[in-house]
């Protein structure tokens, strides 16, 4: 039983080995365009073209000012204090209101007290011609269907 297996297993190795090598026969050729596509016409001149090819010296050098890992980690050890800090100072009753004295003071001498008076005859039958005059401009709204 294991020798067959063995046997299957070697036969899909090699069945898959060659189909690998025949996909993969030359990496260099241009690749087929779909003449139906709109930019077919573009897309083979792009194919053909011949460009200068890229060197290794066309790699550019490594940057000098990409921090460590030690200081990335450096950096959000800080923030994370910094927001552990900040979410503390706001915290549900962490803080209590003292001296207020001084701030009640000088909004009590900042305030006017408004003038309430009792209305005259006068100022009511103001008012009274008012909504006279408001109920003769009102109209009823039309009905609706």
């Amino acid at each position: 039983m294991n020798g067959e297996t063995r046997k299957i297993v070697r036969l899909a190795l090699i069945v898959g080995l060659a189909a690998g090598a025949t996909a993969c026969a030359n990496p260099f050729k241009t690749a087929q365009v779909d003449p139906s596509s709109s930019i077919a016409a573009e897309a083979a001149a792009a194919a053909k073209a011949k460009a200068p090819r890229r060197k290794f010296s066309d790699i550019p050098a490594l940057p000098n000012d990409v921090p460590t890992a030690d200081q990335v980690r450096a950096a959000v050890v800080q923030q994370q204090r910094a927001g552990e800090a900040l979410a503390a100072a706001v915290a549900p009753n962490t803080w209590e209101l003292k001296d207020t004295d001084a701030y009640v003071n000088k909004a009590r001498r900042d305030v006017k007290a408004p003038a309430f008076e009792a209305p005259t005859d006068a100022d009511r039958a103001d008012t009274a011609a008012f909504a006279r005059a408001a109920r003769g401009r009102a109209s009823a709204p039309p009905s609706q269907p």
